[in-house]
C-alpha cells in the first residue's frame, strides 16, 4: 500500500508536465496558416523572371493565307516581293505565307526545302521573311525578341544597308544562321536551317558568306 501511495504523486506531477508541454506547442488554426509569411522569392530568380517577360509577344494577324503557287503569292501580296535570283543547291520553292495585322503591317514568308518530308528538320531549307511595318529593325529588336535568343550578334554591311548576321540554337531541328536588315519600309530576314555547316559557340558566322551571297542576288520585279 505504502508503495501504491508513493506512486500516485508522482504520475500526478508528470500528467501536470504532459498537459503543459502540449499547451506550449502552437495550433494552427485556418486563422492563425492565413497569417503565416508567405516565402520571399531570392532576388536572382527573380531576375531571371522580369528578364524572361522583357520580350512582349507578337500580335495575332487577322488574315493569315497560304499559297503552293509562288506566282499568287506575288499577286496578293501588298508589296512587291524581293525575290532571289539564286538559290543554293538549287532548292525548290515549297510554300509562301501572307500575314497582315491590325497596324497595317504585313508579313510575307517565302520557304524553299529540299525534297523530302516536310516536317524533316534535318532538310536543308532556306527561308526568306519580309515585312513591311514602320518599326525600325534595330540591334535592341533582335536581342528581344520573343522566343527566340540570337547568339553572336554581328554588325555587316548588305546591299549598300547595316544589317546584322547571328545564330540560334535549338535542339532536335538543329541550329539556324540568320541574315536580317532592312530595304526602304521592308525588313527583310533569311535564314538557313538543316543539313548546312551547323553554326555554333565554336563556328557561330560559318553560314555567313553564303547568306549575304544570296541577299546579293535579291531583286524586285520590274
Amino acid at each position: 500500500m505504502k508503495r501504491f501511495f508513493i506512486l500516485i504523486p508522482i504520475m500526478v506531477i508528470s500528467l501536470l508536465v504532459a498537459c503543459q508541454s502540449s499547451k506550449s506547442q502552437p495550433v494552427f488554426t485556418p486563422s492563425t496558416e492565413a497569417t503565416l509569411t508567405p516565402l520571399s522569392i531570392p532576388s536572382a530568380t527573380s531576375s531571371m523572371l522580369a528578364l524572361a517577360g522583357t520580350a512582349t509577344p507578337p500580335a495575332l494577324p487577322v488574315q493569315y493565307l497560304e499559297f503552293s503557287d509562288l506566282s499568287a503569292a506575288q499577286k496578293a501580296a501588298k508589296f512587291p516581293l524581293w525575290l532571289p535570283g539564286s538559290i543554293p543547291d538549287d532548292l525548290p520553292f515549297y510554300k509562301a505565307w501572307i500575314s497582315d495585322y491590325a497596324d497595317g503591317s504585313e508579313n510575307v514568308r517565302l520557304f524553299y526545302q529540299e525534297p523530302g518530308a516536310p516536317l524533316d528538320a534535318n532538310l536543308k531549307s532556306l527561308d526568306i521573311q519580309m515585312t513591311e511595318t514602320n518599326q525600325l529593325l534595330t540591334l535592341d529588336s533582335i536581342t528581344h525578341q520573343f522566343k527566340e535568343t540570337a547568339l553572336d550578334v554581328r554588325e555587316v554591311q548588305v546591299r549598300g544597308q547595316t544589317g546584322y548576321t547571328y545564330w540560334i540554337q535549338s535542339g532536335a531541328a538543329g541550329n539556324s544562321a540568320i541574315l536580317t536588315w532592312r530595304e526602304g519600309m521592308v525588313d527583310i530576314r533569311i535564314s538557313l536551317s538543316g543539313n548546312w555547316p551547323e553554326p555554333d559557340a565554336s563556328h557561330p558566322h560559318t553560314l555567313d558568306d553564303l547568306l549575304l551571297k544570296i541577299a546579293g542576288t535579291l531583286q524586285t520585279n520590274p
